[in-house]
């Protein structure tokens, strides 16, 4: 809700995010008035990153600063938040994520 982040704090644009996604996210926010579906989101988070490390082989695609405060995209902030950078997703067996992607439900 701050104008000097966002130009029309008030306004329901969940565009603004495309526009800048840069821009402070506190997603859970903190405290009693904390999200109540927050333990939920983070297993669900978990498991589909389970599913993505265990069906996909992840490499990079371009090159990736490690070093924790050159590689920052913020070297003064309290946590450690990477520059972008791209990367590539190969299945581990294609024929089972065909089958899995033919059987979804729609």
């Amino acid at each position: 809700m701050d104008p000097a982040v966002h130009p029309d704090p008030f306004t329901f644009n969940p565009r603004r995010w495309l526009e800048r996604p840069d821009a402070p996210l506190f997603t859970y926010g903190l405290g009693y008035r904390m999200c109540a579906g927050s333990l939920l989101a983070n297993r669900e988070i978990y498991l589909v990153l389970m599913r993505m490390l265990g069906s996909f082989t992840i490499g990079k695609a371009s090159e990736v600063d490690v070093n924790p405060v050159s590689g920052a995209s913020d070297p003064t902030s309290l946590v450690t938040i990477p520059n972008a950078y791209k990367v590539y997703f190969r299945p581990r067996d294609e024929e089972v994520l065909r089958r899995a992607l033919d059987e979804r439900v729609e």
